[in-house]
């Protein structure tokens, strides 16, 4: 019964295997636009817009989507979450409330190395088949679960389970904040009893990927596992970027991916430990961390705890979260600053991201902002700030 269990939960890329209703979609993709060409698929781009939907990016843009389905953990996830992490590169989680009671650390290791982790409802049902109480309970339930798991909020992508849905889901799950989310690229991945080859799981890929693919793949894969390192340095090679979902055309507030920054940060000479990501080659620090850095220093400032308001010529007051080091993630996304950073009152112009619910600001605008001498060596990306020298561009 576990084993037909567990068939069952992961066959999400066939479509249509256990109930169809009236009105019901099964996902499914038709390659014959050529290879490397986005695929059609059993709705439009522009249909599935109107529900907040994705099944691909932009295909005008070089981009690629990871997205991993996990109802259930067989051994994989965390070499997986391994590979990511050595390239760099976001994923999509889609978990089920078995998941996280089975996995529970599996989950926290992919919320806490920057991944999203999002909605593959509570106990996989076909959609299609439920009312909408049961469908709203669905996404709620395991939204809670998540919630009560990682003290976080479940990423706001919700994948049917089989890829079922009509038009009533769609609009349902948009009702609840999620935009359900499908896919371009695929193939038969999900039955660990009958794995793909490498090689041919490598060709079959390989063929189907394009412009803005959003590609799924299961975790219980062991094929999956072994070949993500070679797809991934492959898809580097042929020019292609990986975005989180939380990126995809079209989102009220889509987000950017900020890289853990391994540099030597110092302060006249001395080291210091700042969170720091580079976002598009540019150093972005923790602003609490930076205030803390120049502590007692003829630049220093201090920093309101309800606000981004500077204040110069104050001591700063820690609140000792402070110069904490690198994050140890993969990547992690950075939404658009929600506050405008003042100084003595005044606006600032600079660029300001919240990451982990963090202002973390362009380390240089904040170094012309208030004069502070800065240097950086391209050679080693190490970065000094000398708040006894002016700011040189």
């Amino acid at each position: 019964m576990k084993k037909m269990w567990k068939k069952l939960l992961c066959a999400a890329v066939a479509g249509g295997m256990m109930f169809s209703t009236a009105g019901a979609t099964d996902w499914g993709l038709w390659y014959g636009n050529g290879v490397n060409q986005p695929p059609n698929g059993e709705d439009t781009v522009q249909t599935l817009t109107q529900y907040g939907a994705y099944y691909m990016g932009e295909t005008g843009e070089k981009v690629l989507y990871l997205t991993f389905d996990c109802g259930y953990e067989n051994g994989n996830t965390a070499k997986i979450l391994d590979t990511l992490k050595k390239h760099h590169v976001p994923g999509a989680f889609f978990v089920v409330g078995h998941y996280l009671d089975a996995a529970p650390g599996l989950v926290k290791r992919m919320t806490d190395e920057g991944h999203l982790v999002c909605n593959h409802s509570d106990n996989h049902p076909n959609m299609t088949t439920v009312g909408y109480d049961r469908f709203v309970s669905e996404l709620t339930g395991l939204a809670a679960q998540y919630k009560a798991l990682t003290g976080k909020k479940i990423a706001p992508f919700f994948r049917p389970p089989e890829g079922s849905y009509t038009y009533n889901t769609l609009r349902w799950a948009q009702q609840l904040g999620y935009h359900t989310t499908l896919w371009s690229v695929a193939y038969a991945d999900w039955d660990p009893a009958n794995q793909p080859s490498y090689a041919s799981a490598r060709q079959t890929i390989n063929s189907r990927v394009h412009n803005g693919a959003i590609v799924l793949l299961h975790a219980v894969s062991s094929t999956n596992a072994a070949i993500l390192d070679d797809l991934i340095t492959d898809w580097k090679a042929q020019g292609y970027t990986f975005k989180a979902l939380s990126a995809l055309p079209g989102l009220a507030d889509p987000t950017v991916s900020a890289l853990p920054n391994h540099a030597l940060f110092t302060v006249e000479g001395q080291v210091a430990a700042p969170t720091a990501f580079l976002i598009d080659g540019s150093n972005y620090v923790k602003l609490r961390d930076i205030a803390a850095m120049l502590a007692d220093t003829e630049k220093g400032f201090d920093l309101a705890t309800d606000s981004v308001a500077l204040t110069s010529g104050q001591a700063y007051t820690p609140l000792g979260t402070e110069l904490a080091g690198v994050r140890d993630a993969a990547v992690v996304q950075a939404g658009a600053g929600s506050q405008q950073v003042t100084l003595d009152g005044a606006p600032l112009t600079l660029t300001a991201y919240m990451i982990d619910d963090e202002n973390y600001v362009k380390l240089r605008d904040l170094a012309q902002a208030i004069d502070c001498g800065i240097t950086y060596d391209p050679a080693t990306q190490a970065v000094d700030l000398n708040p006894s020298l002016p700011y040189e561009a």
